[in-house]
């Protein structure tokens, strides 16, 4: 059954202030970065994202997506869209039903800073970066090895899947006044993180 309208409005409005707040909590040099690769907007929607995508990409008089193309947007949480200048996060996906409203809370600010960080990766990596995703996703704590891995996400997307999964935990270490390189993190993907996303502590 369709919600009423001002029941979507409201858990919209919700959605938007949590990410609105996840926004805050990155450090100002980052909003800075993240202003110039053209992820600094965003909107939250109630729906898959391969419907939503291709609308705003046709919108915009663009072509739209493939058939394909919308179908794997669909099982994503959150995308960016570079040629928009807009993240996209769809605040009814599956990952996120049934949760708390605190759990839920931390889940959304946590995607939020991973797509930040992925936009950071994907714009700023060097190519050397990128072939190496193998190795260092090798080297990344076993929790982020096996959700990326079984994502199925391909090797040449590994270092960027890397870099935004270590740092959305680096940041929400940090809103628990966590500083430094973590134990768990081997250095070299510290120094990655560091030199991509402008991480400093």
């Amino acid at each position: 059954m369709a919600q009423p309208q001002d029941q979507t409005s409201s858990s919209l409005g919700h959605a938007a202030a949590i990410v609105g707040q996840a926004w805050i909590a990155l450090p100002h040099e980052h909003r800075l970065l993240l202003q110039e690769v053209g992820a600094s907007q965003w909107t939250v929607v109630e729906e898959l994202l391969g419907t939503t995508i291709h609308k705003l990409l046709r919108s915009a008089g663009g072509t739209g997506l493939s058939f394909q193309a919308r179908r794997d947007a669909d099982r994503a949480i959150a995308v960016w869209l570079p040629t928009l200048r807009v993240v996209v996060l769809n605040t009814r996906h599956p990952t996120l039903a049934g949760l708390s409203a605190g759990a839920y809370a931390q889940a959304l600010a946590r995607t939020a800073w991973h797509e930040w960080g992925h936009a950071l990766s994907m714009v700023r990596c060097t190519r050397d970066d990128v072939r190496e995703g193998r190795r260092l996703l090798e080297l990344s704590p076993t929790a982020v090895d096996n959700v990326v891995r079984g994502a199925g996400y391909r090797p040449h997307e590994y270092t960027h899947e890397l870099v935004a999964n270590i740092y959305a935990a680096l940041v929400e270490r940090k809103q628990h006044n966590g500083s430094g390189r973590p134990q768990w993190l081997h250095h070299e993907i510290y120094e990655l993180v560091v030199r991509v996303t402008g991480w400093k502590d």
